[in-house]
């Protein structure tokens, strides 16, 4: 149940912080009209996973057995196993996904976004090999 609220109250966060965007992009008027595209478009994205988060959240308070289930499945040894190998391979997909848009940028004659593409990859792989360091080191 203690999982079920933290969630609620990020979801209800990141509704109210999409609402106050779309206010923004509504009253406040920008010199170009390509920022208020961009927040509206953030806005939204804001507010539609934040309304979902929110029936999610309510209808698994609503079911007691069910949010223990969940509680207990969080901590699992082997939910926690798959997690991480998800995200060791959700990370490697992206790394390629890059890797092949700074190709194809350069090969199109798209320097600057080549370059920025490169600079995100070289980031990501630093805080990577940093990260593996760290826990090597700690565990």
């Amino acid at each position: 149940m203690n999982y079920a609220k933290k969630m609620l109250i990020y979801a209800l966060i990141q509704t109210a912080v999409g609402i106050i965007l779309l206010l923004a992009t509504i009253f406040i008027h920008f010199s170009d009209g390509f920022k208020e595209g961009v927040l509206s478009g953030i806005a939204g994205g804001l507010v539609s996973t934040g309304i979902l988060g929110i029936v999610a959240c309510l209808r698994l308070i609503k079911n007691p057995a069910r949010a223990m289930e969940v509680e207990i499945a969080k901590d699992e040894e082997r939910t926690l196993f798959l997690k991480a190998k998800a995200n060791s391979a959700s990370y490697s997909v992206t790394l390629y996904i890059e890797a092949i848009g700074i190709l194809a940028a350069a090969l199109a004659g798209f320097r600057e976004t080549s370059m920025t593409l490169a600079v995100l990859l070289l980031v990501q792989l630093v805080f990577n090999m940093g990260f593996a360091y760290y826990y090597g080191q700690k565990y």
